[in-house]
Formats: C-alpha cells, structure tokens, sequence
C-alpha cells in the first residue's frame, strides 16, 4: 500500500464507523484464535479501509460507502478464512472432551505423574533412546534433545545443513518410534 493523499485520509476518518459496525456484525469473534479477535479483526478492516480508499474512483456510480462496505467484508473474510486454515482453537483442560462424554481434557490425562518428569530425566531418556537407533530416527531423537534446549528448528537445520523441513521429519519419525516403542512396553 502506498502513500495515501488528504482526500483518501479524509475518507477513512470519517468511514472508521464501517470497519467496526462490519465486525460487530458480520465477524464471529474468536479470542482463542489469534487473529480472530476483536481488535485483530478492526485492524484488518481498517487496513481493508485504506486500500478502499486507495482504489475508490467517484466515477465508478457507487457511494464510497457502499464500495468501502464491500471491500472490508471480503477482506475480512478472506482474513478469517486464511487464518483458520493454519490455526485451531485452543483447548483448554477444563473443556468437556467433544467425543460426548462428560469427561474433560484434564481428566483424560495420565495420573501418574506426567508432567514430574525433570529435564535431566528427560534428557537421559533420550540419551538412552539416542543410542538404541541409528539413522534418521537417531537425527530426530538427537533434534528433540536440542529443541529442549530452546533451539527453533531453523537453527537445528543450520547445524545439520540442510533444510528445516527435514529436521521436522526426522523429529517425527522419532516420535512415531518412541511412542511405539512405549506402546508395546505397556503391554
């Protein structure tokens, strides 16, 4: 988006009222959506504003705010629909499980201790798994000792040389295999 003139400023301050009846009226807000929320929403329609304002021609035979109307609608749809194609809600513990018991989350996890296991237990649970594998599971298990450590990523594929696409599959293959390995221990 360029620099806007005086004419163009002037529309949007006095058409600020459009972005917030639209998503007040038209948007399903959604806080435990980033992006989805009312203040994410109104920021987005007052972008969506500016570039109406931007592309409006007085020649065109509609109202600015008819034009401007539609032009926040669909970008705030088009929004909404970019944003919940790659986030999911949140789930909180307290939240009833959606396969119709009356369970919630927090009840379906583990009693015996999940969340007690220390950093040096999980690094020596690793280490241990580290040497049982060999290849791209030992890689993923090697990348999940370092991501632990707060490395993205992004960093791991630096250190490996390679792309961090691959540091996402070796870490995966890892897991499959270790909750494998799990499953068939608890039987």
């Amino acid at each position: 988006m360029g620099t806007m003139s005086r004419k163009e400023i002037k529309l949007v301050e006095e058409h600020l009222y459009l972005v917030r009846n639209i998503v007040l009226g038209c948007m399903t807000l959604n806080e435990s959506i980033q992006g989805l929320g009312y203040d994410d929403l109104y920021q987005t329609g007052c972008e969506a504003l500016c570039h109406a304002a931007q592309n409006y021609r007085e020649d065109g035979g509609a109202a600015f705010a008819t034009f401007a109307n539609t032009a926040i609608r669909n970008y705030l749809f088009s929004h909404c629909r970019r944003i919940t194609r790659i986030q999911k809600p949140l789930k909180y513990l307290e939240e009833p499980v959606e396969d119709g018991s009356r369970l919630t989350y927090a009840d379906s996890l583990p009693d015996e201790g999940w969340h007690a296991i220390s950093d040096a237990d999980t690094f020596l649970l690793l280490a241990d798994a580290e040497n049982r594998y060999s290849g791209v599971c030992q890689k993923g298990i090697k990348a999940l000792q370092m991501k632990c450590l707060g490395h993205t990523r992004k960093e791991i594929a630096a250190c490996y040389g390679v792309q961090p696409n691959h540091v996402s599959a070796w870490i995966s293959r890892a897991a499959s295999r270790l909750r494998a390995e799990n499953c068939l221990s608890l039987q």
